[in-house]
């Protein structure tokens, strides 16, 4: 352990591969600690802004900083899309940015996100859409079929990263 704080200040790759670890590692503790408190209200979009209030923290710990802007626009009651470029799995922490303001919003990602441990099984509690991208006939009916449900519920669909029409959100370093 003593080794670390070293590897850290004079290893580029090292400090790379140790904040992934940490990210991670913050983001499975961080699911497993909520699961208890989404299955009171499971499948809600509502979870998300418990979930992104307990991660946004994550982003301190790398030393990131999130600009938002065009939030105005976000936090009115009318149907939107984010369209993702969704570059890795770092994204999110933008997204954890956005659910405060947003509120009731969900997200369309992989299927496989949903076997990831505690991860998949808080983001299903959570209300996140999944389909299955290597079946288009299905995912485009996953699609029209979580469409009509937004519309009934009033939630807003959203497929997010860094970049969208009606905000941004950029990485300040």
């Amino acid at each position: 352990f003593l080794l670390l704080p070293v590897l850290y200040e004079h290893s580029n790759t090292f400090r790379y591969y140790f904040k992934f670890f940490v990210y991670y590692g913050y983001i499975m503790v961080t699911s497993v600690v909520v699961l208890p408190i989404m299955l009171w209200n499971p499948r809600s979009v509502e979870n998300l802004i418990l979930a992104s209030k307990l991660c946004r923290h994550i982003s301190t710990l790398l030393r990131l900083r999130w600009e938002l802007r065009g939030g105005e626009y976000l936090n009115k009651q009318q149907s939107f899309v984010i369209v993702a470029n969704h570059q890795s799995s770092i994204d999110i922490l933008g997204m954890f940015e956005l659910w405060p303001v947003m509120k009731r919003c969900t997200v369309v990602a992989k299927k496989e996100l949903l076997y990831s441990g505690p991860f998949g099984l808080a983001a299903w509690l959570c209300g996140l859409v999944f389909i299955n991208r290597l079946n288009s006939e299905a995912s485009r009916q996953a699609i029209n079929m979580t469409t009509k449900q937004l519309r009934e519920n009033k939630i807003f669909g959203c497929a997010c990263s860094r970049f969208g029409w009606c905000c941004k959100i950029r990485i300040v370093t």
